[in-house]
């Protein structure tokens, strides 16, 4: 078996596949983390990383996130030891920890910087650090580095995490495979609750229904429907409104879903209660068209710069959006779009969300996007929903 049929994530898919025999084996999905993340900081040269970013403090811990809303200052919230091969967590409860984090590699939470520096120097290996990485930066943050580590140079730590985090794991392939799933779940419900006269705020709340019926958390997005007008500027991005949906007006469709942390998502364009024109076929050609000949581009060792190429070859100009980006716990690199990312090589194993969008005015607009499995003999497409009325089912 080659390296990327060993990563291509079987048949079964959805939240009930776990129950037949552990789909996803956490504990090993957890240690196999934590080793890309030690490999990454020792070619970097890393004597510690002190992560402040919920997405890289899940993926370092494995501990789970209680929700929380609205910006949020820097703050050491997870730190990884080369020397010692161990993660610390700031947690005062077990809930969500996974247990091979024992309690003294726990740190309490406190409003007392003295008290915080003080939990930190307590770390086995931290204070004489000589190479310290981190995800973020306050204003204080060095000057109090240097009282926990006082020969330490604070460097960033992004390229060790991309190194360790852009290349997937199976079973984080099969918990992508899950939420893609949901997300495409989520999309059976859109569809059947369209109809001409509903809005796109009524649809929202239904994908919020749908998602929470079938366990897994909503995130945190209004950009979820969007009634695209057939007169005027044709935009994509909107707060979802109250204005009804007319019939014929094509609306895109684009739900997401999280399965233990890691996001997936689809996007369709649908039509609303009428035969579509040819005018939006022609639309919904050149779409596909375009996702197409950009997924085909998705195989080891691909430049980002073939990737715009492929998404240009059929006679689209690139807008604003980016034509493909990384998922993972959330959204990772890469990211290709006009006039960044052309230098970046994909590597076997990198899941890719791939997008584009096309809008003519006096038709509406056309969205479609895919998830892909980039591989050394081609890509392997997560996403395996229908393309609607208006597009090839």
């Amino acid at each position: 078996m080659s390296a990327t049929a060993a990563r291509r994530p079987g048949p079964a898919l959805g939240t009930m596949a776990s129950v037949e025999g552990a789909r996803v084996d956490f504990t090993r999905l957890r240690a196999d983390r934590r080793r890309r993340l030690l490999e990454a900081m020792a070619a970097a040269g890393l004597d510690a990383l002190v992560l402040g970013r919920p997405a890289n403090a899940l993926y370092a811990s494995g501990a789970r996130q209680l929700w929380t809303a609205g910006a949020r200052p820097f703050g050491p919230g997870c730190v990884v030891v080369a020397a010692t091969g161990r993660v610390h967590l700031l947690s005062t409860w077990d809930e969500g920890v996974p247990p091979e984090l024992d309690h003294d590699e726990l740190y309490g939470i406190t409003w007392n910087p003295a008290r915080v520096a003080a939990s930190l120097r307590a770390i086995p290996g931290l204070a004489g650090a000589k190479r310290v990485g981190t995800d973020g930066l306050s204003p204080g943050f060095v000057p109090f580095l240097r009282g926990v580590a006082p020969d330490a140079v604070v460097v960033d730590g992004g390229p060790a995490l991309r190194a360790a985090r852009t290349v997937k794991t199976p079973d984080e392939l099969a918990c992508l495979a899950t939420a893609v799933a949901v997300a495409e779940a989520a999309l059976s419900a859109l569809v059947e609750a369209l109809h001409p006269g509903v809005t796109e705020r009524q649809l929202l709340g239904r994908y919020a229904e749908r998602v929470a019926e079938l366990g897994t958390p909503t995130p945190p997005s209004d950009a979820v429907v969007c009634a695209t007008p057939s007169s005027g500027p044709v935009t994509r991005h909107h707060q979802a409104g109250d204005r009804p949906i007319d019939p014929g007006q094509l609306v895109v469709l684009e739900p997401g879903a999280l399965f233990a942390g890691y996001e997936g998502g689809i996007g369709r364009t649908w039509l609303v209660g009428a035969e579509p024109t040819s005018a939006q076929r022609a639309l919904a050609s050149r779409s596909r068209a375009a996702v197409d000949a950009v997924v085909a581009a998705c195989r080891a060792g691909a430049t980002g710069e073939a990737l715009l190429s492929a998404a240009t070859s059929t006679g689209e100009t690139l807008g604003v959006g980016p034509v493909a980006y990384g998922l993972g716990l959330g959204v990772e690199a890469p990211l290709v779009a006009a006039g960044f990312g052309g230098a970046t090589v994909l590597a076997a194993g990198t899941v890719l969300a791939v997008q584009a969008w096309v809008a003519e005015a006096g038709v509406g607009g056309f969205f479609e996007r895919e998830v892909v499995v980039v591989g050394d003999d081609g890509p392997c497409r997560l996403s395996r929903y229908g393309h609607g009325p208006a597009g090839t089912r």
